[in-house]
């Protein structure tokens, strides 16, 4: 069983987590090692709780004393907020981001932190959609979009196909 943790963490257990994580199918690629002018100004948005003027909640993903991944929550005026979640490759497949987005909507709903939450998968990363959809996340309009990727040391542009997927919670359950 996995526990969500708050964020108590440094650059190196970040990058540690970075280096174990296969980032080939997310919409968004980070640098490993990270940089660290924006991992400071990540950690420092986690202490604070607001990330680009907006809400945020990070969490680490934990197993048995062991950190796997983090998932996050940053929130809009609508109240609608988007799911960030990476967890270690040898941990995919497994369970763990399931449990780890149920431990998280339930936290927020409790409170009425957000009235929706979305979330942006490449189309090509099919274990994220069928983890989605069990959570029962909604298929919502595919897009393409170009993303920068890390690439030989520095960057390039590339054309990612995603699909947006939703969970809208009843009014009544808050």
């Amino acid at each position: 069983m996995i526990e969500l943790r708050d964020w108590q963490l440094s650059y190196e257990v970040m990058n540690s987590l970075y280096h174990k994580v296969d980032q080939s199918h997310c919409l968004v690629q980070l640098a490993v090692p990270l940089e660290r002018a924006n991992t400071f100004r990540y950690l420092q948005a986690v202490q604070a709780g607001i990330s680009n003027g907006k809400p945020f909640i990070a969490k680490g993903i934990w197993l048995d004393g062991t950190l796997i991944g983090k998932i996050e929550l940053s929130r809009y005026d609508s109240m609608d907020a988007e799911l960030d979640i990476v967890i270690a490759k040898e941990y995919c497949s497994k369970g763990y981001g399931r449990q780890a987005v149920a431990l998280l909507e339930q936290m927020v709903r409790e409170n009425g932190w957000c009235r929706s939450i979305y979330a942006y998968v490449d189309t090509a990363n099919i274990p994220a959609g069928k983890m989605l959809a069990a959570c029962g996340f909604e298929i919502g309009r595919f897009f393409s979009a170009d993303v920068m990727v890390p690439y030989e040391g520095t960057y390039a542009i590339k054309t990612a196909r995603g699909c947006e997927m939703r969970k809208i919670f009843e009014e009544n359950s808050r």
